[in-house]
């Protein structure tokens, strides 16, 4: 089922937390709204779940208005952060429950209740639990249970609000990769919340970034990451060097005043050289703290002109040869360039091409 957001207001008060928005989900496309908290990405989720009403604007499934359409009647499934499954219920009930409590023309059979819910059992790879209380499970074995009782339903769209945000990291990477898998299998119609960049570059078919109540940029999670459309969306996905200079030749930034437009300068960390000479486009820089998590080594340095620091990522290999080499001992003065920049300005984004000579921080 196709989802159409059009002209879509909704406020709180005097606070708008959907800003006329206007979206397009083809159908069986895994889509994640990504933003800080009150970028209205929740919100717009719950209007599309029915459980909140817009404005302004509509929404459509299939090309039909489903705005005032109610919840029961969507045919949407919604899984929530906390899982919300019911205490008192066994796995096997939990699951079950939307199709018990469906009218009684349209409800299935026992036979047919117990066939839906064993298959999801396994589907969700937990049939051997089916008899336990949610309170003897762990978090992703509730956070299962909660998606295979949303599917129970047969729902022609998944809403998913934020739905590893209460789970530990490793166990959070596992059940995203499983999500991914199963939408793959199934394909319905997925859209799903979360503040986590890594989690909608690694699940999502297509990312919206929204910001205050408006949707910044919408894309592949190649296309977001390497193209960003606004500074926002750059520094949202993932860390990035801000360097505050101006425009002298297209495609070159330099930190000295001049007279040209003021620009910012946007690099990300592991985009940056580190040499022992200078070089053109090159800034003087002294080593002050380093850390080394998994394969890459996090290096801060201060600049020369002591406007402030910059951070550099290196793969733990090449960090050891630049410190080997001297480089990098304590009080040893080295040099940084970047391999490439983004800028913007009054007149919009730039980037400059891989080791452009002409390129300077």
């Amino acid at each position: 089922m196709s989802i159409e957001v059009k002209n879509l207001v909704k406020r709180f008060g005097s606070v708008t937390v959907c800003d006329q928005l206007n979206l397009n989900i083809p159908s069986g496309e895994l889509v994640a709204l990504l933003g800080p908290s009150g970028s209205g990405k929740t919100s717009l989720l719950r209007i599309i779940a029915g459980l909140e009403t817009p404005d302004s604007g509509s929404v459509l499934f299939n090309g039909e208005d489903a705005t005032h359409v109610a919840v029961r009647e969507r045919q949407v499934g919604f899984v929530f952060q906390h899982y919300a499954l019911f205490g008192h219920m066994t796995i096997f009930e939990n699951v079950a429950f939307g199709l018990r409590v469906r009218p009684k023309d349209t409800r299935p059979s026992d036979a047919q209740i117990k066939a839906k819910v064993t298959e999801l059992l396994k589907l969700v790879q937990l049939d051997w639990i089916a008899d336990r209380y949610p309170h003897q499970l762990s978090g992703g074995q509730r956070q299962r249970i909660a998606l295979a009782r949303a599917l129970a339903v047969e729902p022609k769209v998944l809403l998913l609000d934020e739905p590893f945000g209460a789970l530990d990291a490793k166990v959070r990477k596992e059940l995203r990769r499983w999500l991914r898998r199963l939408h793959d299998e199934m394909h319905i119609t997925s859209v799903f919340v979360t503040h986590d960049q890594e989690e909608a570059m690694e699940v999502a078919d297509r990312i919206v970034v929204m910001n205050q109540g408006r949707i910044e940029q919408e894309g592949t999670p190649d296309e977001v990451y390497d193209h960003p459309a606004t500074p926002f969306v750059l520094q949202f996905l993932g860390d990035v060097n801000l360097f505050h200079g101006r425009d002298h030749a297209p495609g070159a930034v330099v930190s000295s005043a001049g007279a040209a437009a003021d620009a910012v300068s946007y690099v990300r960390p592991h985009e940056i050289q580190v040499l022992a000479r200078a070089e053109e486009g090159s800034l003087p820089v002294s080593l002050v703290h380093t850390l080394t998590v998994g394969p890459n080594t996090r290096l801060e340095f201060k600049r020369a002109d002591g406007v402030g620091e910059i951070d550099v990522e290196l793969p733990r290999s090449e960090y050891a040869a630049l410190r080997d080499s001297g480089i990098l001992q304590p009080g040893a003065v080295a040099y940084l360039k970047p391999r490439r920049i983004r800028r913007f300005s009054a007149e919009g984004w730039g980037t400059a091409p891989p080791a452009d000579p002409a390129s300077s921080i």
